[in-house]
């Protein structure tokens, strides 16, 4: 009977310890999986045993005790709401959601340096005048970073040289460098930012119709270390942009 007992309470401590090991897995995840399932059949499971005990003590109990099951319930509630708002967490995003969700991210940066992921820039508009109306181009450029790295594609036309142009000459302590999209292209889009001494990453791409997958990490994350390291990498061996470059896009705006 005692190692009965003993067995089922190292059962639940087992089990404690497995969900709260596959919590922190998921809050760190980067993508969505389905081990978040096991929450939500964890919480709905506790909520119909504790119905089916309260139940059946009511007709087998002459004076019942709820009080088991009422924290039952509370807590397969409370692991239910905990499991939706931290842990299943949102990555398809619609076009016209994309900005709100970038905005968000770069509002709580430190405002020390800001890098970006850039291609050819055209989620600033695809042109000079597009990108005044821009709600991207238009929140970055008043949030007054005192650096602003972006990494971008050679400019291969004139609307893109004059759009660079005003990068140069708009946002403040802008630093441009090319890479070789056909040498060497992520097909990512996103930020990296420092918020309270960390480097933290918004990372899409597109995924279907109008729709883009986005990941919000971390560089304590394995896969927010390696874009880390990645954009180093790239930023090291990109292309600088001479003065006389810089002074030339800055004219044509």
């Amino acid at each position: 009977m005692i190692l009965h007992e003993i067995n089922f309470a190292l059962f639940g401590i087992t089990l404690g310890a497995f969900f709260g090991a596959l919590g922190i897995k998921l809050v760190i995840e980067t993508d969505k999986t389905s081990w978040r399932y096991g929450f939500y059949g964890l919480g709905i499971i506790s909520i119909i045993l504790a119905v089916i005990e309260a139940i059946v003590n009511y007709y087998t109990i002459v004076s019942p005790i709820y009080v088991i099951p009422f924290l039952l319930i509370l807590s397969g509630i409370f692991l239910l709401v905990f499991t939706k708002l931290f842990l299943d967490r949102k990555s398809i995003f619609k076009t016209s959601e994309v900005d709100p969700v970038i905005n968000e991210f770069t509002k709580s940066a430190d405002r020390t340096e800001i890098k970006l992921f850039g291609g050819d820039l055209n989620f600033f508009g695809n042109t000079a005048k597009d990108m005044d109306n821009n709600v991207q181009y238009t929140f970055l450029k008043g949030a007054n970073f005192r650096k602003v790295s972006i990494l971008c594609e050679t400019p291969g036309d004139l609307l893109t040289r004059v759009r660079y142009g005003k990068i140069l000459s708009e946002l403040t302590g802008a630093e441009l460098k090319f890479y070789n999209p056909d040498k060497a292209d992520l097909k990512i889009r996103g930020r990296m930012k420092t918020f309270d001494g960390v480097d933290k990453l918004l990372i899409y791409r597109k995924v279907g119709n109008k729709s883009y997958q986005m990941i919000e990490t971390d560089t304590a994350n394995s896969n927010g270390a390696l874009y880390g390291n990645i954009w180093d990498l790239i930023w090291s061996l990109a292309v600088e942009l001479t003065n006389a470059q810089k002074q030339e896009y800055i004219g044509l705006r």
